[in-house]
């Protein structure tokens, strides 16, 4: 399995693993900080494509993707069980969130909504006061505060644990495909054509930071000072804590970049269109190496 030719769609990284998922129901597994790789599931077991993979502590993970697929893990990534596939839809589901690994949301395409009390193992169908937009991401303040967004620039806010969701006013018509707390009432969203926006008061009111270029933007990571997003042509944007643009640039090789994490020394890992890459080792990382 040549790495370079599976897009990578999203990874997360826990304790000293990196498990990674993509096209054709493939999950590679790390136990070495991206150094080596080995291949937990393809689409000789399911072949759809998986779209994102989240984890809640004590080897709980989730991953979801194409045909409404939730597979939920319970030792760390290295065995899988299907919980959830709906070959009649094809709705991907984008995203699973949760603040405390048990009560957890899963979102999609179509305005796809869900829910377990349960860490993941049976799930309700919710409806949300939407005209069936794609819901891209969730964040959380923990309990505090939760948002959603999505196409046309959708913006859900709950402060009641995801029971209610009020619409916020659009403040940008694209699609917006990221969103993260920052601190206190502060958040940022990004999405098409460079846009990124930071809202100081919990999303009453939004202002655009403005970048050098017009490229999607489509994951982030988490540092301690703030976060790193990327998106098409390598293109990597830090923001501060406070909301503030850091650095910016673009790491070459990788075309469009889907997600990251940051490894141990704030080494920035990279995730996209042509596999997996390590910042500052610049290689491409392969299976068994």
């Amino acid at each position: 399995m040549d790495l370079g030719k599976v897009q990578i769609n999203d990874l997360v990284r826990f304790d000293d693993r990196l498990v990674a998922v993509g096209e054709r129901g493939t999950i590679i597994l790390s136990e070495d900080m991206g150094d080596t790789w080995k291949k937990i599931h393809s689409d000789r077991e399911l072949p759809v494509t998986l779209t994102g993979i989240s984890s809640y502590g004590g080897g709980l993970l989730l991953v979801v993707g194409h045909d409404g697929v939730l597979l939920r893990s319970e030792d760390a990534g290295e065995s899988w069980t299907k919980i959830l596939h709906s070959e009649e839809s094809g709705d991907p589901l984008l995203g699973t969130w949760s603040a405390d690994g048990t009560s957890i949301f899963a979102y999609g395409s179509f305005g796809r909504f869900l829910r377990s009390f349960d860490a993941g193992l049976s799930w309700e169908e919710l409806e949300l006061d939407i005209h069936g937009e794609h819901l891209n991401d969730f964040a959380g303040d923990q309990d505090r505060l939760q948002m959603m967004v999505g196409e046309m620039g959708l913006v859900l806010r709950s402060d009641n644990h995801g029971q209610d969701w009020d619409r916020i006013e659009p403040f940008y018509r694209g699609s917006l495909f990221g969103i993260a707390h920052l601190q206190d009432s502060t958040w940022v969203t990004y999405g098409m054509r460079g846009h990124v926006f930071v809202t100081h008061d919990d999303g009453e009111s939004w202002a655009q930071i403005e970048l050098p270029h017009r490229l999607p933007l489509y994951g982030h990571a988490e540092e301690a000072d703030g976060i790193v997003i990327v998106g098409t042509g390598g293109a990597f944007v830090n923001i501060s804590r406070a909301g503030e643009l850091g650095e910016l640039g673009f790491l070459r090789g990788l075309g469009t970049l889907t997600s990251a994490v940051i490894l141990p020394g704030d080494e920035l890992f990279v995730a996209g269109q042509r596999g997996l890459l390590q910042q500052e080792q610049n290689y491409l990382a392969v299976l068994g190496r």
